[in-house]
């Protein structure tokens, strides 16, 4: 199942205005479990994962999907620290439509920046229990391996960023949405090079 991209409405409470959850592709399962060609790069702010995307795309030959989220709050500066429950659905559903068109391409390796393991943390921890259509969304999710980024890179302010001394916190609830979910994953550390060559290590033993 996945996010329908024509949504006429997401309403207040973060319900979506379609019915949201609908098959609209077959994907090739053998081969996206023997290869794990799906990354999902996860964690808290200021951990490196765009970074860490970007590096991976180069030396895999791959592509990666950016965070829908920092779009949405530069064309709109006056929600940066002001937003709501209908926003961050809004953010979710674009990014899970976005998700599904990028992911119809499985011909080299696709890396995630935020899929719905972030959406879901950030939902939980902002508004409390997520929606519906979230949950089931990411209960649906097979063939694909998470990154989750350790907090253990200095703090790096932006406008953007809003959760600099909960970051120990938030990263026992990634870890926690991901064991509950049975997500496979692996946290990833190290400053510098590190970092990147432990990714690495970590996705050639996979592939």
């Amino acid at each position: 199942m996945a996010i329908r991209c024509t949504l006429r409405a997401i309403y207040s409470d973060g319900r979506l205005g379609l019915v949201g959850l609908v098959a609209l592709h077959v994907v090739d399962c053998d081969r996206a479990t023997r290869s794990f060609v799906i990354v999902a790069i996860v964690g808290t702010e200021c951990t490196g994962k765009t970074s860490l995307c970007n590096a991976l795309a180069q030396h895999y030959c791959g592509d990666w999907l950016p965070e829908y989220a920092r779009e949405y709050f530069v064309v709109r500066p006056q929600k940066r620290r002001n937003y709501t429950l209908q926003d961050l659905a809004s953010i979710a559903a674009t990014q899970l439509c976005r998700e599904q068109q990028f992911l119809a391409d499985r011909s080299t390796l696709r890396i995630l920046d935020t899929d719905a393991v972030v959406l879901y943390v950030w939902w939980l921890d902002k508004f409390g229990q997520p929606a519906t259509w979230l949950e089931e969304h990411l209960q649906t999710i097979k063939n694909r391996y998470y990154l989750l980024t350790v907090p253990d890179l200095p703090w790096e302010a932006d406008d953007l960023r809003e959760s600099q001394h909960d970051r120990a916190r938030l990263h026992t609830l990634y870890v926690r949405t991901l064991d509950d979910f049975g997500s496979p994953y692996t946290e990833i550390e190290g400053l510098g090079s590190a970092r990147l060559d432990r990714a690495i290590e970590v996705l050639d033993a996979l592939t």
